[in-house]
């Protein structure tokens, strides 16, 4: 998932500093800076979940580590054929041509890891990827709600104990996501 709990920490910590570096300006600075705070909450990790992208990408992973799992019994099924197989005529075949088919097998084994491996990898890459994409274009999303509604400040709702309703953007967010991004490729 997205580094969302960083983002989280960035949004406290700038919060946290500007709460500490306001009030250290000279009063007619503080003055002439005053805005008034208005606040939006976004619950980002709803958002991302119930989006029609969000969903999109959820549906092609399920197919996606389906495939790679079905493709990887296929092959561990086909190396154990071999191996029992291997194993029966380990009687009728000569010491070195049993070891030497043994090795070539144990490369084949070695091989199908490393394959697992890579397709693991390349899954993650992938997925996060597409999650990038999807969170990326939501917060250009909630940055346009924020200029439209004229908000100071919009919190992660994980962030905040309570609110008020009337400061809820989720819906918002959730249907201009949906127009602006309505699937993502992995």
């Amino acid at each position: 998932m997205i580094k969302i709990k960083s983002l989280i920490k960035v949004a406290i910590a700038v919060a946290v500093a500007a709460a500490l570096w306001l009030p250290s300006l000279p009063s007619s600075a503080q003055d002439s800076a005053a805005i008034p705070v208005l606040v939006g909450i976004v619950d980002v990790q709803k958002v991302i979940a119930s989006s029609a992208a969000g969903q999109s990408l959820q549906k092609q992973a399920e197919q996606r580590r389906s495939q790679i799992q079905n493709d990887l019994v296929a092959k561990e099924k086909q190396l154990r054929a071999e191996s029992d197989q291997l194993n029966a005529q380990r009687a009728q075949l000569a010491p070195a041509d049993f070891q030497k088919q043994a090795l070539a097998l144990q490369e084949k084994l070695k091989a199908w890891r490393q394959e697992g491996e890579q397709k693991r990898k390349g899954f993650e890459k992938s997925y996060n990827d597409a999650q990038k994409t999807i969170f990326q274009t939501l917060q250009k999303v909630i940055g346009e709600i924020a200029v439209q509604r004229k908000l100071t400040l919009v919190l992660n709702k994980s962030v905040v104990i309570v609110s008020a309703q009337a400061w809820d953007i989720t819906d918002s967010a959730l249907a201009q996501l949906n127009k602006v991004l309505p699937s993502v490729k992995m």
